[in-house]
């Protein structure tokens, strides 16, 4: 992605893990590497999400569409 200088581009990382949980933060990472613009840090849950982490999913997406408009 860093050759392609994307411009004007908005982006977000979003990821579930059993493990760590690194993956977000290094796409989040790659993503401000290649020139997007971060709408925010990401999110990042486990892998059989609780009924707070639905919440938490249903808010980002809410946070990404708004910020798109």
């Amino acid at each position: 992605m860093k050759g392609l200088k994307f411009m004007n581009k908005k982006a977000a990382a979003f990821g579930c893990y059993g493990w760590s949980g690194e993956s977000v933060k290094m796409i989040t990472e790659k993503l401000k590497d290649g020139g997007f613009q971060l709408l925010n840090d990401g999110i990042r849950e486990k892998w059989n999400p609780n009924i707070e982490a639905v919440e938490n999913c249903i808010r980002f997406g809410k946070d990404v569409a708004a910020n798109l408009k």
